[in-house]
């Protein structure tokens, strides 16, 4: 019993005993997080350190949207930023899927300050770009940094379509005594853009909103009676010029007299067509005047001999003739 006793009062004591192995893995697992944790406060750290340190690059400026193939402002834009430290640059602009396509500066040493490049919307090969989003890409060689700008380019080489609905009055008289004193074209186009007319090759309206549908008024104005012709084009946000589109003739008539020459007898009753876009007309013939409104006007025949009609409108003139001749 005394043996049995002793056994057990020595057993808790001798399972108490941590062997050297055990230890050894107790430290190492000590050491693994102590490493684990140490390395995550050295990464905050290095992120927070980031965070504080200034952008080598900062002011940027780089244009929005390029029309490479338009005779416009929009053919070549500006990319422009300042460095802190004087750098080895390179400057690239990349697509959407981070391809290079054009390279504006390779591993150049620069100073710092403001830095200006431009952008056709070309690649190397000289060729236009297709229709995308573009940006520009910077690799810093001291910094061995690369950074890529946030701003997108984007460029549009297609130029619109516009369509004409209609065009009103094929006649009209340019002026405020008239009533038909404009032309009215309506439109449409395949995408946001200026409308412009052009008369006999000279352009003479723009529309100026950026519209798909809309409406042009040609005046008219200082041009004398006649024949013109009229053509559609349309300019987008690009800068990209549409094809021409005909709209055929139209005509400027202040005021006619029909017809021109009249023969008649001494005393007889004689008619002048007078067509104008007025409410009232001036005349004289001869020695008599008035005013009348366009349409028939008669007259009497005085004797026998040549008379001038002449017709007035806004300063518009028109004249007819007459020869009466003694009756028989």
């Amino acid at each position: 019993m005394a043996q049995a006793s002793a056994a057990s009062t020595r057993s808790p004591s001798s399972s108490s005993v941590v062997s050297p192995e055990a230890r050894r893995a107790q430290v190492a697992a000590a050491l693994v997080v102590a490493a684990l944790l140490g390395g995550s406060a050295a990464a905050f750290a290095f992120a927070e350190h980031l965070k504080l340190e200034k952008s080598p690059v900062f002011r940027t400026r780089v244009g929005k949207l390029l029309g490479p193939t338009c005779r416009c402002q929009y053919r070549r834009i500006k990319i422009q930023f300042t460095l802190r430290k004087p750098e080895r640059l390179s400057v690239v602009v990349v697509d959407s899927d981070g391809k290079v396509v054009r390279t504006l500066l390779m591993s150049t040493p620069v100073r710092a300050g403001r830095q200006r490049f431009g952008w056709d919307g070309r690649n190397d090969a000289g060729q236009a770009v297709p229709a995308g989003t573009y940006k520009p890409r910077l690799h810093l060689a001291n910094e061995h940094r690369t950074i890529l700008m946030p701003n997108p380019i984007k460029v549009d080489p297609t130029p619109p379509t516009i369509s004409p609905v209609s065009v009103a009055p094929r006649v009209f008289s340019p002026g405020r005594a008239f009533r038909r004193n404009h032309v009215v074209v309506r439109y449409r186009i395949s995408e946001p853009a200026r409308a412009l007319l052009y008369v006999d090759g000279q352009l003479r309206v723009i529309r100026r909103p950026y519209i798909e549908k809309g409406v042009l008024r040609w005046l008219g104005t200082g041009l004398p009676a006649g024949r013109y012709r009229l053509t559609l084009r349309a300019i987008d946000l690009a800068g990209n010029l549409s094809a021409g589109v005909l709209l055929g003739v139209v005509r400027i008539r202040y005021v006619e007299v029909r017809p021109h020459v009249l023969h008649a007898l001494a005393g007889t009753k004689i008619g002048f067509r007078v067509v104008a876009n007025a409410r009232r007309v001036d005349w004289r013939f001869g020695n008599s005047g008035g005013t009348t409104r366009p349409g028939l006007l008669v007259l009497r025949a005085p004797t026998p001999g040549r008379y001038r009609l002449v017709v007035t409108v806004n300063g518009h003139t028109a004249q007819a003739l007459a020869i009466v001749s003694p009756r028989g």
